[in-house]
C-alpha cells in the first residue's frame, strides 16, 4: 500500500509516492511540474499520470501541504486531497509548509539545532515557525505564524537558543519539500494516527484581499 503526497502551495505542483510499508517492492518516488496559475485545471491529469500503474485503491493516506503559500493554489490542493480521502475513506494528513521545508532540511543536512523556517507574504509580512528536531520528528516550538518582517527579524535576534535560519522565496523550489510532506505523514501514520479528512483545513494566514 502507498501514500500519496500533494504540494499546491506554490506555482508549481509537487507530488510523491511512498511504500507505507517494507516488502520486495519498495515505492519512493516525487516529481514537480512548474504549472502556474494552471495547477486547477491540469492537477487530475498529473495526479492520474503519476500514480499509475497504481490505482487509487492502492493509496492507504494522503498528506497535502496545507500552506502557508499561495491562496488559490493552496486550497485546490486541500480541497483534491480532502476530496480524495473522503471518497476513498482513507486518512489524510495536513501538513505545514514550513514544517515541510523544516524536515526536509533536517533529512539532508542532520541538522540537531532549533530550525527557524521564513517564508516571505504579502503585504511586509513574513510566514515564520521554529521546530526542534527531535529523531525523525519536528517539534514545533512556535507554530506558524504571520507578522510583519520586522517583528519576525526581532524574534530572531532575540532567540537564547542556536538557531538554524532556513529562509525561502515563496516560489520556485517549494513545490520539491513534498518530500517532507510526504516524510511527516509517514511517520505520523506509522504512530497509529488517522485523522479524517474534514479535519485539514488551509492555513492562508492572509486574507488575499485587503480591506481598506
Amino acid at each position: 500500500m502507498l501514500g500519496l503526497a500533494l504540494h499546491t502551495t506554490s506555482p508549481q505542483l509537487g507530488l510523491m509516492l511512498q511504500s507505507v510499508d517494507g516488502g520486495d517492492h519498495v515505492v519512493e518516488r516525487h516529481q514537480v511540474w512548474d504549472l502556474g496559475r494552471d495547477v486547477s485545471s491540469h492537477l487530475h491529469v498529473k495526479l492520474m499520470e503519476f500514480i499509475s500503474p497504481y490505482t487509487w485503491q492502492d493509496l492507504s493516506y494522503v498528506a497535502v501541504a496545507k500552506g502557508p503559500g499561495g491562496f488559490t493554489g493552496t486550497r485546490v490542493g486541500v480541497v483534491a486531497a480532502r476530496t480524495l480521502a473522503q471518497q476513498l475513506e482513507i486518512p489524510l494528513f495536513g501538513v505545514s509548509t514550513l514544517a515541510a521545508l523544516a524536515i526536509s532540511a533536517q533529512t539532508s543536512g542532520s541538522i540537531s539545532k532549533e530550525i527557524a523556517v521564513t517564508m516571505p507574504a504579502k503585504r511586509g509580512e513574513t510566514f515564520g515557525a521554529i521546530y526542534r528536531p527531535d529523531g525523525s520528528e519536528l517539534v514545533p516550538i512556535l507554530e506558524d505564524q504571520v507578522l510583519p518582517e520586522a517583528e519576525w527579524t526581532q524574534q530572531l535576534e532575540h532567540w537564547k537558543r542556536p538557531l538554524v535560519r532556513l529562509q525561502t522565496a515563496m516560489g520556485e523550489g517549494i513545490a520539491s519539500s513534498v518530500v517532507g510532506v510526504s516524510a511527516i505523514a509517514h511517520t505520523q501514520y506509522q504512530k497509529g494516527l488517522r485523522p479524517d479528512w474534514s479535519s485539514v483545513t488551509p492555513f492562508y494566514g492572509q486574507h488575499p484581499v485587503v480591506n481598506r
